[in-house]
Order: structure tokens, then sequence, then C-alpha cells
């Protein structure tokens, strides 16, 4: 029965290393995502003072452009993500916003919505794994 136990507890920590261990490192540490058009760019930078949840959208120079980051955390495995920091912009053009610093303890997640305003359908939605 030990032998059972252990080798469960093996494949568990295994399985959960290689769910762990890429979602870190596929998360950018500052703006080296791609730059498409209208579509917003999230990432995390540590501080002294805690997370800084950033953003940047590339747009045309006469677009009218809207940019949102939130910095959202999750108390309990399986709860909801709450939003604990925000920032929007909008003007002409690529945009680049971030939040206050936020410190926690908690998973955190920061994720921006921007694209050209008025049409929401054009907007999308991007987020970082989890740190």
């Amino acid at each position: 029965m030990i032998s059972r136990i252990a080798s469960l507890l093996a494949a568990t920590t295994g399985i959960l290393a290689l769910a762990v261990g890429p979602s870190v490192a596929a998360t950018p540490a500052g703006p080296s995502c791609p730059t498409l058009a209208n579509t917003p760019c999230a990432w995390h930078q540590p501080t002294d003072t805690g997370v800084v949840g950033s953003a940047s959208i590339t747009a045309a120079a006469g677009q009218l452009t809207m940019l949102r980051v939130e910095v959202r955390i999750q108390r309990a495995w399986g709860s909801p993500w709450e939003t604990v920091a925000s920032a929007t912009r909008v003007r002409t053009g690529s945009i680049q916003v971030s939040t206050p610093a936020v410190s926690t303890d908690f998973l955190t997640l920061v994720c921006a919505t921007g694209g050209p305003v008025g049409r929401a359908e054009l907007q999308t939605t991007t987020c970082t794994n989890p740190h």
C-alpha cells in the first residue's frame, strides 16, 4: 500500500512540474511580445513594492485606440479571479499603460483588453500565465 501511495505521489509531482514549468517560462518579463496590429500584449513587472501589470498595443497613427490592463489575483484554487488594480488609456495610435504596484502572496495574472474604440467586435483580450 505504501508503495502505491509513493508511486502516485511521484506521478503527481511529475505532472505538476510539467504543468508549472512551461507556464512560468512562457510569460514574458517585459515588452517582448509580437507587435500584431490591434492585439494587446500583457506582462508582469516585479518591483520592490509588488507586481506591476503592463500592456501595450500597436495601432495605426490615426486610429482611436483603447487599452485596459488589469492585475488579477486568485485567493484559493478554483475561486474566481479578482481584479485588484487596473489602468485604462484611450488615445490615437499605439499605447502602453501600467497599473499601480500590487503586493500580494496570491496567484497573480495580468490581462489586457484593447483595440479600436467603438468597435467591440475588434477588441481582444490576452492574459499572462498565473504567477
